[in-house]
């Protein structure tokens, strides 16, 4: 089999034209979000992971998403102003309404389970405390200033607007990498997601939410990142 995937290509690519490498990415804890202008074998030289190994797999499954004629869309090739509309009423929404619950339950289970996991728990509240307030003032701040900023100069080209729109994209994506660290942080804490073996259902469904809200995150942030910032 020829590889269609090889490991001087970059992750955001991989995953533009790929989606479900997103899955794989994810299983290997590889970042194509933040990390999307990183290579493929840079990524796995960082995580010391087998390349032929790696990219074997990857490539297998393209195989059978290309023989399976599914259809995808590639973001790259769509209307920037669609593409803020999607990450606003999709994966903005959507945080939004994750953030509010998951504050709500884990409150309630810290109050539970403090006896048995209290330093677990306080942990992972602090954490969830600092990706909340994080993200949402991250939030505002694209759909209040970014996002029209880019509305106007994909609409007009007023190129006096391109500095400030790239000191934006720099402040937005350092903002990124914050909340990917503390995700990360938030991984070692809950075990990869994987709740005590005495947690009750509520206990797992806060570290289900927080598993799903991290995935989401990471398309979010590669949508931004990989395909809208570099139509720039």
């Amino acid at each position: 089999m020829t590889n269609l995937i090889e490991s001087k290509q970059k992750l955001g690519e991989i995953v533009s034209i790929f989606p479900a490498s997103s899955e794989i990415f994810n299983k290997y804890k590889i970042d194509y979000c933040c990390g999307g202008h990183d290579t493929l074998g840079e990524a796995l030289t960082e995580k010391n992971l087998s390349e032929d190994d790696i990219i074997l797999e990857l490539n297998e499954a393209y195989g059978k998403f290309i023989d399976s004629n599914s259809e995808y869309k590639d973001w790259r090739k769509e209307n920037p102003l669609d593409i803020m509309d999607h990450i606003i009423f999709t994966h903005h929404d959507y945080t939004k309404k994750e953030l509010k619950e998951i504050d709500s339950l884990l409150f309630k289970i810290l109050k539970v389970h403090f006896s048995h996991h209290g330093e677990e728990l306080l942990k992972l509240h602090r954490l969830f405390g600092t990706l909340k307030m994080e993200l949402e003032e991250h939030l505002i701040k694209e759909e209040e200033n970014l996002f029209p900023l880019m509305e106007k100069y994909f609409t007009s080209k007023d190129a006096a607007a391109l500095e400030e729109i790239n000191q934006f994209i720099l402040d937005t994506e350092d903002e990124h990498d914050v909340a990917g660290d503390i995700l990360k942080e938030i991984e070692k804490v809950t075990n990869d997601f994987k709740a005590p073996e005495d947690a009750c259902n509520t206990y797992r469904l806060v570290y289900s939410k927080l598993n799903a809200l991290e995935k989401d995150l990471f398309t979010h942030i590669y949508l931004e990142n990989t395909v809208l910032f570099e139509m720039i």
